[in-house]
């Protein structure tokens, strides 16, 4: 008898794989183990709910696991176990998709150190010029004096692709290159989409009376201008830069929204400082030459910082860059926003009309509110003070239980959409802070000031609008930020 019980033991473990159990039971523990591990490197889930989740885990796996196995079971039990068992590994598939989003989305937006120059081969919209390959022969003209290096790369490309029969011209400001393309003295040009809105001073409905028919990405990498702190104790300074493109966010372009986000982790106090796009400031990429500083994007997001930070006197941590694409992608993946505003107008393309208080809107309602200046009073300034109601609207909505619900939508959003030099494990750590203590965040919002001038633009070549700083307002907002800084 002892002889046959050795035997059926025997070939119990020679056949457990062959046991369904094997697999439920197998598959479940791998499930859970994957979670924790995934927990603990991605580091956004506070470490007290990570052991509270793991306490929960061990008796209902033990509960499973003896469903399953368990000598006195019967089989309406172990029927029950199995469903017991598929529906734990759908919950722990879902919580482990969620996490690796989160974790991947995170790698996205962080530690960016690269640029993108969109170099743009550009024909009158009324031309019979639809593709690279009908310029063969074709006259290009170029601007080598600001951009040469790109401009040389583009006409490498071009070569690649079409030969060397055409020709070029050389100008020597942007103004000259477009009107030789609508004289036509030469049949397209080559553009940094950096340097668009330039064509659009001598050329208001360039965008419309022009096609691109071949664009060329030169990619490039960035010096690392972040300046590290523990993001979770210590006070720091976020640079929010908003280009006026849409696509990658990478693409160099003039910087339209200017804003210091300064956050101080131990009062939970939020002060937005906006600048206006026409402020006249000396400019470290302009061997300090002074124009205004939209045009500091043109020349990337690294001389956007170091030209304020010398301005200000102050220190500039970090960095992030939004495009119109991000700002409508997120806005909708949040569920839309309400944001309060104090004055109704009507935007200025007649798409919206803005009425006076808590106004709901999508993405594309918030972006036209956020880049209206035209009929408001205060042009770029109210402009600056709107696009930081957008931005509070963002932060109460994103810390909102609307975070949780809008998950998976609001990872696809942020992805590709959004660029911080911060490390994804200050990322994390903001993140794990805000789960472990839940705590709301006071938001203060100031404007810098200034009068409006005719003066010369470096980056244009010609006189136009700029707005002369007023110190007073400057001096007032400096304080302001130190005193957010320096709050215990």
């Amino acid at each position: 008898m002892q002889k046959v019980n050795k035997q059926k033991n025997i070939n119990r473990k020679k056949q457990w794989y062959k046991d369904p159990r094997t697999y439920f039971v197998g598959f479940l523990f791998l499930l859970m183990l994957i979670l924790v591990v995934q927990l603990f490197i991605i580091k956004i889930i506070p470490t007290k709910y990570i052991l509270i989740a793991v306490v929960a885990m061990l008796p209902l796996a033990y509960a499973l696991w003896w469903l399953q196995y368990g000598k006195r079971v019967n089989k309406m039990n172990h029927i029950l176990g199995k469903i017991l068992i598929v529906f734990f590994c759908a919950l722990l598939i879902v919580g482990n998709l969620y996490l690796y989003k989160a974790s991947n989305t995170i790698g996205e937006i962080t530690g960016s150190n690269t640029e993108t120059d969109s170099m743009s081969i550009i024909v009158m919209k009324d031309s019979n010029f639809n593709e690279l390959s009908d310029l063969t022969n074709a006259r290009f003209g170029a601007n080598e004096t600001t951009d040469k290096l790109n401009v040389e790369e583009t006409k490498k490309d071009i070569s690649k692709q079409i030969g060397n029969n055409h020709s070029y011209q050389s100008f020597d400001s942007y103004e000259a290159q477009a009107s030789a393309l609508y004289e036509g003295s030469i049949d397209a040009i080559i553009l940094n989409e950096a340097y668009r809105g330039l064509m659009e001073n001598s050329h208001p409905k360039f965008d419309s009376e022009t096609k691109v028919i071949y664009t060329f990405d030169i990619t490039k990498t960035v010096e690392d201008i972040s300046k590290n702190v523990d993001v979770t104790n210590t006070s720091f300074n976020v640079y929010i830069s908003g280009i006026d493109t849409y696509g990658s966010v990478t693409t160099k372009s003039r910087s339209d929204v200017n804003m210091i986000a300064t956050i101080n982790p131990n009062t939970h106090q939020i002060v937005l400082t906006s600048i206006p796009r026409d402020f006249y400031i000396p400019q470290t990429c302009q061997a300090g030459a002074e124009d205004k500083l939209t045009h500091t994007g043109i020349f990337g997001v690294d001389c956007t910082v170091s030209s304020v930070e010398q301005f200000l006197g102050i220190d500039i941590n970090y960095y992030a860059r939004v495009n119109f694409t991000s700002l409508i992608d997120i806005v909708d993946a949040l569920g839309g926003i309400t944001v309060e505003n104090p004055v109704a107008f009507k935007a200025s393309d007649e798409t919206y009309f803005f009425e006076a208080g808590n106004v709901y809107m999508d993405g594309a309602k918030a972006l036209r509110f956020a880049r209206e200046r035209y009929n408001l009073a205060g042009g770029d300034r109210d402009r600056g003070k709107n696009q930081m109601r957008v931005l509070t609207a963002m932060i109460n909505k994103a810390i909102s239980p609307a975070i949780i619900t809008n998950y998976t939508s609001i990872m696809n959003a942020v992805g590709g959409s959004f660029q911080t030099n911060m490390s994804a494990g200050e990322i994390s750590s903001l993140i794990n802070m805000q789960l472990s203590e839940m705590s709301g965040w006071s938001i203060e919002q100031q404007a810098l000031n200034g009068s409006g001038a005719t003066l010369y633009s470096p980056a244009n070549g010609f006189y136009s609008y700029m707005m002369v700083p007023d110190m007073e307002s400057v001096n007032a907002a400096v304080s302001q930020i130190n005193m957010v800084l320096n709050a215990q």
